[in-house]
């Protein structure tokens, strides 16, 4: 595996790359800040290498990484409604940090935006080590965190979570890669095609907050069961901001299930596939990119430039007893993984 100097945090500290890189060239590389996954090349129908992961400008802005690219989330992803939540008979109040809205998104001090340890496994194989201390946050616990990244010689990405704690506390971590099958300088991702089996989603007001309800997706715009173009996602009258929701794949944690997400560019043949242990994923369509964020193809990315599927347990299940419990007691382990495969139409 190579490594190289990527950047000086603001801290002094020095912000290391890793390549991952199997036999084919199939290529990742990843930064020790936030764990972001930076680049992913990944061969189209011509058999040439195409980045498809959405990544920043200036290796520095992976430090505040405002739009979380590529980032590890945590200590709990997606949103906590009011960024308040009563756990083991205590209240706890955090940061409502969601823009306008009255929620706690992403763990508040977000997990992907701090210096992790990194340590070489092997050429494919990257481990990540972050101590997140009692009180962070306003989290309770301590959680000491391992995640694991792996390239595959099938064109994979798997990225496996371990973590403990020592007191009761509450996790649900993920990672925010933003894709583009068509290549993160095409800037749209017009020509892709998405399927998924999910059954249901965990449906939000108008804060993004979840209700409680989940609600089936057979019939309905959701519906998800045969492929969908995402033009006519961005174009339904019931979607006015496309995706960005959580789908409903199984009601706990723990039964790994394979292509759970099927997607693919009609116009470079790239194909991806998601398989995860996870009870949801969010599945985001770029709509709050703005046009201001300058990428990697020095242009600035615009609205549905990219998507994320956010493997995950169901979104403020903190205050919610009949979702996937979050819950994580000491003597127990948080797992989570999942995998990404990238391959050709055929």
């Amino acid at each position: 595996m190579r490594s190289e100097n990527f950047f000086i945090t603001s801290e002094g500290r020095q912000a290391k790359l890793y390549t991952l890189t199997n036999t084919s060239g199939f290529t990742v590389t990843i930064t020790d800040m936030g764990g972001a996954i930076v680049s992913i090349l990944t061969p189209d129908r011509n058999g040439n290498l195409v980045d498809v992961n959405l990544g920043y400008d200036k290796p520095e802005t992976y430090e505040a990484n405002p739009n979380f690219f590529g980032a590890l989330i945590g200590r709990v992803a997606n949103r906590i409604g009011n960024g308040h939540f009563v756990f083991e008979g205590k209240e706890y109040q955090l940061e409502c940090n969601d823009k306008n809205r009255p929620n706690s998104l992403h763990g508040v001090k977000c997990y992907g935006r701090r210096m992790w340890d990194a340590q070489i496994v092997d050429d494919t194989t990257l481990k990540l080590l972050l101590t997140s201390p009692d009180g962070d946050a306003g989290f309770p616990g301590e959680l000491k965190i391992e995640v694991t990244y792996h390239v595959g010689e099938d064109n994979s990405l798997e990225i496996s979570y371990r973590a403990v704690c020592d007191s009761p506390t509450v996790v649900s971590m993920t990672n925010h890669a933003y894709f583009n099958l068509n290549g993160e300088s095409s800037l749209n991702c017009l020509g892709h095609e998405v399927r998924s089996s999910a059954y249901a989603h965990t449906e939000v007001n108008e804060n993004l907050t979840p209700t409680g309800k989940s609600l089936p997706t057979s019939g309905t715009a959701f519906d998800l069961s045969s492929f969908r173009t995402f033009e006519s996602i961005y174009n339904h009258p019931e979607l006015p901001i496309a995706f960005d929701d959580n789908f409903i794949i199984g009601d706990k944690a723990g039964i790994f299930k394979k292509d759970v997400f099927n997607l693919v560019s009609k116009n470079t043949g790239i194909t991806l596939a998601v398989d995860t242990d996870q009870p949801g994923v969010q599945f985001y369509m770029g709509y709050w990119l703005d046009g201001t964020t300058v990428g990697k193809c020095k242009k600035a990315y615009p609205r549905f430039g990219a998507f994320c599927l956010e493997t995950q347990l169901w979104p403020d299940a903190v205050n919610h007893p009949e979702f996937p419990s979050a819950k994580l007691v000491p003597g127990e382990v948080y797992s989570h993984r999942t995998v990404y495969r990238f391959g050709v139409e055929k």
